[in-house]
């Protein structure tokens, strides 16, 4: 059999893989061929330039770096939402990411730009989405990020974002706080990809089942025409603006019954120190996160002897005081070098801050997820490694 009936028969029987998973990988091997030039390009070798792959010959590879024990790449390359947000997640998709996950819930063409529900997972805390808006007549790809100018160019089809809403089982919420979302772009011409993150828990909103999620992305609406005032008939009863019949894409994710698999603690006891008095409310272990949430409580001798030393609060260049000091002064350096660490103080993540947010009487830490829960777990400061345990919290 000489090359080309190999090569005719390998056709024959590689089944083609995904688009998109080609092209990851296709970029990969390209990647893989380049430090290869460069490194021979060093020995004063040369090396030919790597052409294009074909599907099936991405197939060929996949298979050969599966022999070889990559597994973990395949389902590294698998749920790309997670690339976006490892500040949240850490840098590896989360283990059980397949089991909450799930992908092309929505496709539609308006105004010449495709939309694309990519992804969707909810863990019983945070609802996490991956759409695109694809411009068809964008030949530019948005490979350094999006600018001010790339944003204009989708306004300038009239699609995108237009009110502040988003609608689970047609009842409306804002942006919870502890949410958030970015933009960056893509190798493929006129793509625009939007990671967002809510925090369903702090609305009290729990998903269960099958659910639909409406989100305000498609054909911009006049907000004039939303308007409480001139159109109440928008409104429930409680205030909230019904699902609009225009400028919405709907799709239905299956929550299943996550709610029982996260695992909650709320441990006895309290740590007192000179300046606050801290506890945690809630650690709870999800499939992809950890979320630890404390209760402070400012000694008020000590917040009094700060605003003595300090001052009343931020000043402007005229002296008047436009940020009055409060409780988290008193202890912000403490709440800022607090890491998750075990009974030993040794560091659960590494290298990942995890403080979230805090104010005068609450605090939140965010972490990956924690596949082996120890006996013991603190919320310790941390200098230079080294955990002071006589300043921590027990978290677990």
């Amino acid at each position: 059999m000489n090359s080309n009936e190999f090569k005719d028969k390998l056709t024959f029987v590689t089944p083609e893989v995904p688009e998109h998973f080609h092209n990851r990988l296709e970029m990969t091997l390209e990647n893989i061929v380049s430090q290869e030039a460069q490194m021979k390009d060093s020995t004063k070798q040369t090396m030919k330039k790597a052409g294009r792959f074909s599907s099936r010959t991405v197939a060929i590879a996949l298979a050969i770096t599966l022999m070889l024990g990559a597994v973990a790449f395949a389902a590294a390359t698998q749920w790309h939402l997670f690339d976006h947000i490892p500040f949240l997640t850490g840098n590896d998709t989360p283990k059980n990411a397949d089991s909450l996950m799930q992908s092309d819930l929505y496709h539609e063409t308006i105004n010449n730009v495709e939309i694309n529900v990519q992804e969707a997972g909810y863990d019983g805390r945070t609802l996490f989405l991956k759409y695109s808006y694809r411009m068809l007549d964008v030949d530019k790809a948005f490979t350094d990020g999006i600018s001010v100018d790339d944003e204009q160019l989708l306004y300038n089809h009239n699609v995108g974002w237009w009110i502040d809403n988003l609608w689970i089982n047609g009842k409306s919420m804002d942006m919870a706080n502890g949410s958030g979302g970015l933009k960056t772009g893509s190798n493929v011409p006129g793509e625009i990809i939007v990671v967002e993150y809510w925090r369903l828990d702090n609305e009290g909103i729990s998903l269960n089942g099958p659910v639909q999620i409406s989100l305000p992305i498609g054909e911009r609406q006049n907000l004039a025409d939303y308007s409480r005032k001139n159109h109440p008939e928008m409104y429930d009863v409680d205030g909230t603006l019904k699902l609009p019949d225009k400028g919405v894409v709907t799709f239905t994710y299956d929550a299943g019954d996550i709610r029982s698999q996260v695992t909650t603690f709320k441990p006895d006891g309290e740590t007192v120190l000179p300046e606050v008095t801290a506890k945690v409310r809630e650690a709870a272990f999800s499939p992809l996160m950890t979320y630890v949430t404390l209760d402070l409580k400012v000694d008020p001798n000590a917040l009094a002897a700060f605003i003595a030393e300090n001052g009343p609060g931020e000043k402007t260049e005229n002296s008047e005081v436009i940020f009055p000091y409060s409780a988290m002064d008193v202890f912000s350096k403490w709440i800022n070098s607090l890491e998750l660490v075990d009974r030993k103080g040794v560091l659960i993540f590494p290298g990942h801050y995890g403080l979230d947010g805090y104010g005068n009487e609450w605090a939140e830490f965010l972490y990956p997820y924690l596949e082996n829960i120890p006996d013991e777990l603190y919320l310790a400061p941390v200098e230079n490694g080294a955990a002071d345990m006589s300043q921590a919290v027990r978290v677990k």
